[in-house]
């Protein structure tokens, strides 16, 4: 092997396996500083957009699931409000039980139709007053209400709509109850007696509409536990991707570590071997 003075080989050499053991060091260092293997798309291209791409999903399913949770809440407003509506409704239809009694005078009869008419103006109170964030809920204004339950455009595969007639009219006009026409539904017991048709129908509209409340909130929750399996599997494949495994990072540092202070006390040795050349001139 020559003994030469410009270019030392050994040191190059030397000098670069240094390098890597300290880039590989700073590698290891920062993927247990931050938790992930993949900091830069430097590091892997490919899975970085992968990464990426889930985590708008992740992110977009959980705005959607919370999208679920405001519309269970309207829901759950209206069928709040609709429970109302049905005492006053079942009250009325007691009191009209009563009235066809046929047992009372003018005097009995102007009472009970005195507390119908109230709850009458009850049930229009209540109708109007229904809302959730300022939309009507029972005054018959709100049409289909589109929901998004997905995070992505696909119409079919993340909306919900639920229906407009769950959110019909529900005032005492609308249901047959008409308090201008209480003197003649009340006139006699036998006026009273069949209007009590009237006010079962009315009962069964709100049932109906309560049971369309109920087969929606179902529909929601199977779109939130939908969900949830969504941002939960997403989460681990994106954690696959990205999170790094701290203990093979420590090995890593340790190996790199020694191989760093090797490298450094080989590179002093061989940094010196151009100084053979001066024996061979003294």
């Amino acid at each position: 092997m020559p003994i030469i003075v410009n270019t030392n080989m050994s040191a190059l050499k030397t000098q670069r396996n240094l390098t890597d053991a300290t880039n590989g060091m700073n590698k290891a260092l920062e993927r247990m500083s931050t938790g992930y293997k993949i900091n830069g798309a430097k590091d892997d291209a490919a899975n970085m957009y992968i990464a990426t791409n889930l985590d708008v999903q992740i992110s977009g399913s959980k705005v959607a699931k919370s999208n679920i949770s405001t519309a269970a809440n309207m829901l759950s407003i209206a069928e709040g409000d609709l429970d109302v509506i049905l005492d006053n409704v079942t009250r009325i239809r007691d009191l009209t039980v009563q009235a066809a009694n046929g047992i009372y005078d003018q005097q009995s009869m102007d009472a009970l139709t005195d507390e119908i008419t109230k709850r009458m103006e009850e049930i229009d109170r209540i109708a109007e007053s229904s809302n959730f964030n300022g939309k009507k809920l029972l005054d018959g204004s709100m049409g289909d209400v589109r929901l998004q339950v997905g995070a992505n455009a696909d119409e079919a595969a993340n909306c919900v709509k639920i229906d407009q007639t769950i959110f019909a009219a529900k005032d005492s006009a609308t249901l047959g109850l008409d308090v201008g026409q209480i003197t003649t539904n009340y006139a006699n017991a036998t006026a009273a007696a069949a209007y009590l048709d009237t006010i079962d129908t009315a009962i069964d509209n709100i049932n109906t509409a309560k049971a369309a409340i109920g087969a929606a909130g179902n529909r929601l929750d199977a779109a939130t536990d939908s969900l949830t399996t969504t941002i939960e599997n997403s989460t681990a494949a994106k954690s696959t991707i990205m999170d790094a495994d701290i203990a093979e990072e420590a090995a890593n540092f340790t190996q790199y570590q020694i191989l760093q202070q090797t490298a450094s006390s080989l590179l002093v040795q061989a940094n010196q071997l151009p100084s053979i050349a001066l024996s061979l001139i003294q």
